[in-house]
């Protein structure tokens, strides 16, 4: 670890003195690299005067990586290690080492406009980028990564990503048509911004989209659109903007999949298994569309499976800054966001081969196995898997945000101090069904069994309503998240090269409502309407109704302390030290502890998850080239809990290592970009004593992405390459996930002045790219690992209309 690291410090001298014959602080390919930003900071300035780690994507840089969805942007900003395996949502993303021991994104927040979209980033089934949507209307996105954030945001210690929009101040806009090449997916983008009156502008935005996105799930999966409507009123002293938003989206949620693994857990050889290629596969299956199962108020509950995860938000806010003179700013925001949907999706619970487990072993007096609606005996030599539906109505996922801050600026320093307020609910129902299916990617069907006597065991491949495996979990959640956070930081420039800034945080959250389905319940109930409790109704999971109250409080003191020491102009130094936290949200429900109890030591150790910082780096800019360079430390101690897994942790975590983003200048007309992140992580105590010292899972050591790009005259020409080294599955540290490197590579042509037409490739040369597994070990197993991984080859073009 150290020669790795004194390597990187002989880079960054060398860098260094290269730079002493520079004699520009800016490059671009658009515009300048070293732009004004305003996320995480309370004195907007270039990014070489702050003492954080932030990049700025625009929207070029998007459009060339080309996302398949909103998580997948995220993976070409270092630090940070964005799972977007899973689809239009549902994703783990983190920062710099930090863990994810179960979903999303716990220690970073995803913000538009500088509010969160979500207060939570790991609420089950909920997570928030379902509710995030990039299009033409985003300006520009800023990926904050590192302490600071622990005085600028609730909930988000490690970073913030940060989706900024358009106002209407640059006249203009465009209309963009894409279209799948090799997959069905037909997207139409717009947005239009204009004057419409003195210093008075409005903007419109969105996108609308239908198709099955790149995995073959058998029908229409993605379908839906968002429409953004922003109007900005500017006066002598101030502005003020009001902004609404409307998502109403369906897209496929990706679980994991059933995935062949030979070999050893150290060397293992990762494939396809007949009949499903895990590039272009999906669960989903157009024999089961339609979902019946018992509702947690007693009522039959119907679910179309295409609606797959169905986001729904309205979305209404507001910005309000005035100068009040002698240097003293306000500043507000404010925003109310009506959040809804449903989450539906098959997971394997189980995958084996038919022999072994269509047998007496798994079915009281079996007698055989046909195919749904039919009654051709299955062949028991093919894989077939124990599908749990993942059911989840999302209720009310409501929040309102409301920042207010005031600040005041003398001659060196500046002072600001704020208060926040916050609600969010989580108000779901979990209504889940056991599936019998074969492994195919093609129409997969549905398997019946029969008892000896001949009377089928299921009906019409369903085999349980409810999921008698893991306990039933017919659950409903009903609770409420109130936040209230005052919150102050100071600038000071201490002289002309140095800085130093503090800031400080303490939130005080009260958690109220209640959930039930704690115990598993049982009742018998004619389920498919046919007068008669065939076998699998007599056994019909229910809610047990008994309402287990929640009323707790909590409290999470953040700070941050960082200076930045400008060598010259042209490089700086920068540390900072941090400490902040993340609440638990949903994930400490049903975990037996007494939640109406503030002084239950053991309520109290889970209900906030911890996390401390040190950072130090050195930024270089010149003509033509810019490097930052990042030393990080971070210590995190969290509680949650996994669903999948049904497996609750309590653990103390420890990460350090580098983090560069540079770009270079090679030519008029070629440029690169590049990331690398080199962490290493270690557990340090945990429930389990087993895996002490072990990595945490999918971590890697080394994640990296490298952008070279041509520009000559009308046509632009180049691609991603976007990578990670091998990672283990889950914390025993035995099942090794392999490394992989993919590439997205784009071509574009300025036809006319106002249009051009671009074609994208993502993973074109169809890497395997395994983001997790189930599975710890295949030692003993069946050969059959259940893992996510990144989409095969998938291409499209664009036309482009500017407006």
């Amino acid at each position: 670890m150290f020669t790795k690291l004194l390597i990187f410090g002989a880079m960054n001298t060398a860098a260094f003195m290269f730079s002493q014959s520079t004699v520009n602080d800016t490059i671009s390919r658009d515009k300048t690299i070293d732009e004004v930003v305003i996320t995480g900071n309370s004195n907007p300035k270039a990014s070489i005067k702050t003492s954080t780690s932030i990049s700025t994507l625009k929207m070029k840089d998007i459009e060339n990586a080309a996302p398949r969805t909103t998580a997948e942007i995220f993976r070409t900003i270092p630090g940070i290690r964005s799972e977007s395996s899973g689809g239009e949502g549902n994703s783990n993303i983190t920062v710099r080492g930090v863990p994810v021991s179960a979903g999303g994104s716990r220690y970073l927040l995803i913000q538009e406009d500088g509010l969160p979209v979500m207060q939570f980033g790991d609420i089950a089934f909920g997570t928030q980028d379902q509710f995030t949507r990039f299009d033409s209307f985003v300006s520009r996105v800023e990926a904050l990564r590192g302490g600071s954030a622990s005085a600028f945001a609730s909930n988000s210690p490690a970073g913030i990503i940060n989706f900024i929009t358009k106002t209407g101040e640059k006249e203009g806009g465009s209309i963009t048509q894409q279209m799948g090449l090799n997959y069905k997916n037909y997207r139409t983008d717009f947005d239009y911004g204009t004057k419409i009156g003195d210093d008075t502008y409005m903007a419109v935005g969105g996108f609308y989209r239908i198709g099955d996105g790149p995995r073959k799930t058998g029908f229409n999966s993605n379908n839906g659109g968002q429409f953004r409507l922003s109007f900005l009123k500017k006066f002598e002293k101030g502005s003020f903007r009001i902004y609404a938003k409307v998502l109403d989206d369906r897209t496929a949620a990706y679980m994991p999949m059933p995935v062949g693994v030979k070999g050893t857990d150290a060397d293992p050889k990762w494939s396809s298994l007949p009949n499903y290629n895990i590039l272009t596969g999906a669960l989903q299956t157009i024999n089961l569309q339609h979902d019946r199962t018992l509702g947690n108020d007693g009522n039959i509950f119907n679910t179309d499976v295409s609606d797959g995860m169905h986001s729904l938000s309205k979305v209404i806010g507001a910005e309000f800054n005035y100068n009040l003179g002698e240097g003293w700013k306000l500043e507000e925001k404010i925003r109310y966001a009506a959040n809804g949907g449903q989450f539906v999706a098959p997971f394997p619970a189980s995958v084996s081969r038919g022999s072994d487990f269509f047998n007496t072993a798994n079915f009281a007096n079996f007698g055989s196995a046909v195919y749904a609606g039919t009654n051709t005996p299955i062949d028991m030599n093919a894989n077939y898997m124990k599908i749990a539906l993942f059911n989840v109505k999302l209720n009310n996922f409501n929040n309102f945000v409301n920042d207010f801050n005031i600040s005041k600026k003398w001659d060196v320093v500046k002072f600001n101090a704020g208060l926040y307020k916050s609600s969010q609910n989580i108000n779901m129902s979990w209504m889940w069904n056991n599936y019998l299916q074969e492994v195919s990617d093609k129409n997969a069907r549905l398997i019946d069994v029969k008892n000896t006597a001949g009377q089928y065991i299921t009906d019409n491949g369903l085999l349980n309503y409810g999921m008698k495996d893991w306990g039933n979990l017919k659950r409903d959640y009903n609770t409420k998240y109130d936040i209230t956070a005052p919150h102050a930081q100071v600038e000071i420039n201490a002289t002309d090269k140095l800085t130093i800034d503090a800031g400080a945080r303490y939130d005080i959250g009260k958690v109220s409502g209640y959930f039930s389905g704690a115990t598993v319940t049982y009742t018998s109930r004619d389920m498919n309407g046919n007068g008669v409790i065939d076998i699998s109704e007599q056994m019909v999971g229910s809610n047990d109704n008994i309402n287990v109250p929640v009323n707790y409080r909590y409290g999470i003191f953040g700070y941050s302390v960082g200076a930045n020491y400008a060598l010259n102009n042209k490089n700086a130094v920068f540390a900072r030290v941090s400490q902040g936290g993340s609440a638990s949200a949903d994930r400490i429900l049903f975990s037996g502890y007494n939640y109406t109890n503030n002084d239950d030591p053991a309520l109290d150790a889970v209900k906030v998850n911890k996390v401390n910082q040190v950072e130090a780096g050195y930024k270089l800019r010149g003509s033509g080239y810019f490097l930052n360079t990042t030393l990080f430390y971070a210590g995190t101690k969290e509680a949650n809990y996994e669903a999948t897994t049904q497996r609750k942790t309590d653990n103390k975590y420890q990460s350090f290592g580098v983090e560069l983003d540079g770009y270079y200048k090679i030519t008029k007309g070629l440029d690169v970009k590049a990331g690398l992140t080199y962490t290493h992580a270690e557990i340090r105590n945990a429930i389990d004593p087993t895996i002490i010292g072990n990595m945490p899972r999918r971590t890697p050591k080394l994640m990296y992405s490298v952008n070279p790009n041509f520009n000559a005259n009308k046509f632009n020409v180049g691609f991603y390459l976007i990578g990670a080294t091998k990672a283990f599955t889950q914390d025993n540290n035995k099942l090794l996930m392999p490394g992989y490197a993919i590439v997205n590579p784009y071509v574009s042509y300025q036809v006319l002045k106002n249009l051009s037409v671009s074609l994208n490739a993502n993973n074109v040369f169809n890497t395997i790219a395994v983001t997790e597994a189930e599975e710890g070990s295949i030692a003993g197993g069946n050969g059959i690992v259940r893992a996510r991984t990144l989409p095969g080859a998938s291409y499209s073009v664009s036309v482009k209309f500017d407006l």
